[in-house]
């Protein structure tokens, strides 16, 4: 504690300290060695309990103040828009004669663990392929690649295995890219991963069953019948029997035809997902009564059981591709407005200046906005700091709001206990918007101005820790790509939203879910580094909620077990709507 150093040392910490505040105006890149500076500062200003603050030293908060002006007129810089990465819409390898790996995109990296001057055989792919792929490479059709690749490209066809959950990944010889010296052989992926979609096309274009389709995916992977059955736990007579049903259903006969037959089948399943999902992307708008714009997004079927997604302060209706046809699939209909000050739509001056009644003022907006759509009903879902809204919106309207089901939802601040037990940086952000609120804008600020300058990695690397759940997660590629666009949501409009937020999260705002007659559920990740288990399940106990939690998942619970959380809504929605 820095009230326990020696005066030179506390000098010289709070030195470093100021010298911090105005270097992250000019470098953003030193946010975190100021947040880190500030939370131990803040730390020791408050004390050992955290319940006797003692005043803050009005030479550091009149140096934050200023770096706030600061900030503010440097303004926002113009490559906050620009993508944080280059992205790669596929996986793609380029190979010597020799089959070294000569090239490989990022997708091929994170995919299939591919590197430069690696060999394509040191990857995991299937005996068949792996021995034809020897011969193309190495044999005599290798001279002729470059003229003949256009004409059979379509029936040359891979199978790798991803690098993590072993799922089938197709790849298909194209021509060699532009620079390449002609003998160069090209892999392309065929799609991304193994998804529900490919699991749907073959329930339903070909009758298979739940069972045959689980069979026909572990042929692609590669695994013979008695492997299958040590898995399955079903005997090897039994899959012998769906595997004859799932050859007589598909018109195949080995597991290269079935292969092509899913290759084939790829066009058919983009040409679906963009037909039946491009809408759902789509930002439509909203006039509210005093002429504020308001986005919304809709995904699922129009006429879905509709529940209202009120989505977090670093997220927004940002969904995984496969999580968007099991919305459909499950006859969900998830109408997602984006909260004001958040992306598009237009901040809230009164819930700026008064943040307190920011709740209201939201439960105000939606009644305008769901009685414009027509929904009488609805199942409200907050997700993680949407709870608040989420339960003050079923207490002020308990007829439209026929239950609510929170994931990794906030849950209320009854002791200080809950804040020590958050990760550090979250810690720091929660004491600061709860001790010292007036400090808390120029750390937002600064946060911003780190995204703006392409920091968002560093940023990510601050929320979510090396070897936690939630990290695991993030380091796949299109969960990042929805975190990132999440954060540059957030931040378009300014920290206003952010900060709005924050005053809710870090206080009891118990009296929102008092007297409520709908059901309640929880859901939590046992690894949340916000809100522990512990606490959201004492929380659901007390209230007389109910309470689910999935062991080794952390806030992102709605990326890391989608399918059972789309279930559990799924069964409240039937029971309270219908």
């Amino acid at each position: 504690m820095t009230d326990l150093l020696p005066t030179k040392e506390r000098e010289e910490a709070q030195t470093s300290l100021i010298q911090a505040i105005y270097e992250v105006a000019i470098d953003p890149n030193v946010y975190d060695k100021l947040v880190d500076l500030w939370g131990r500062h803040l730390l020791a200003t408050l004390g050992e309990d955290l319940q006797t603050p003692q005043d803050l030293s009005p030479v550091v908060a009149q140096h934050l103040l200023r770096a706030f002006e600061i900030l503010n007129r440097l303004g926002r810089q113009e490559q906050a828009q620009a993508p944080a990465q280059p992205k790669s819409d596929r996986a793609e390898l380029r190979l010597s004669q020799s089959g070294e790996i000569l090239d490989t995109s990022p997708l091929a990296t994170e995919v299939l663990g591919a590197a430069p001057q690696g060999s394509v055989f040191d990857l995991a792919l299937s005996s068949e392929s792996a021995a034809r792929l020897r011969l193309e490479i190495g044999g005599k059709k290798a001279s002729a690649l470059a003229s003949n690749a256009a004409d059979d490209a379509a029936s040359e066809i891979y199978v790798f295995f991803t690098k993590g959950d072993k799922h089938p990944y197709p790849m298909v010889r194209e021509q060699p890219a532009e620079g390449g010296t002609g003998q160069d052989f090209i892999l392309a992926g065929l799609h991304n991963k193994w998804t529900e979609a490919h699991d749907q096309i073959l329930r339903k274009m070909f009758g298979l069953t739940d069972a045959e389709t689980r069979v026909a995916r572990e042929l692609l992977t590669g695994a013979t019948l008695p492997e299958i059955a040590a898995t399955t736990g079903r005997s090897v007579d039994t899959l012998r029997t769906q595997l004859k049903s799932i050859r007589r259903k598909t018109y195949t006969s080995n597991q290269q035809q079935l292969v092509r037959i899913m290759t084939g089948l790829e066009t058919l399943i983009k040409t679906s997902s963009m037909s039946s999902n491009s809408s759902d992307r789509t930002d439509h708008h909203f006039i509210l009564p005093d002429g504020r714009k308001m986005a919304y997004r809709c995904f699922g079927p129009e006429q879905g059981q509709p529940c209202l997604f009120i989505h977090n302060m670093l997220n927004g209706p940002n969904f995984p591709d496969a999580l968007i046809p099991e919305i459909h699939r499950l006859g969900l209909r998830l109408i997602c407005p984006i909260r004001p000050g958040f992306g598009s739509s237009d901040p809230d001056p009164v819930s700026r200046r008064h943040p307190r009644e920011a709740p209201d003022r939201f439960c105000a907006d939606m009644s305008a906005f769901l009685k414009h759509l027509g929904h009488r009903r609805l199942v409200a879902i907050g997700h993680m700091s949407g709870a608040v809204f989420a339960f003050r919106l079923a207490q002020l309207h308990p007829k439209l709001i026929t239950g609510v089901f929170n994931i990794s939802g906030a849950v209320p601040l009854t002791d200080m206990g809950q804040i020590r037990a958050m990760h550090y940086r979250q810690q720091i952000m929660a004491l600061t918007a709860r001790f010292t609120p007036r400090m808390l804008p120029t750390l937002l600020r600064a946060g911003i101005a780190q995204i703006d300058a392409g920091g968002v990695e560093a940023f990510l690397n601050a929320l979510y820790r090396q070897g936690t759940p939630d990290r695991a997660i993030a380091e796949h590629a299109e969960h990042r790509d929805i975190l990132f666009t999440g954060f540059r949501q957030t931040v378009q409009q300014g920290h206003w939203s952010f900060a709005i937020d924050s005053h809710h999260v870090v206080r009891d705002w118990s009296r929102y879910c008092a007297f409520l007659a709908q059901p309640v559920i929880l859901i939590h990740g046992t690894a949340d580094p916000v809100v522990t288990e512990a606490s959201a399940q004492s929380f659901a106990a007390r209230m007389g909620f109910q309470f689910h939690s999935y062991s080794d998942v952390g806030q992102l619970v709605l990326y890391q077990q989608s399918r059972d959380v789309l279930q559990r809504l799924k069964q409240m929605a039937s029971a309270t709507l219908e």
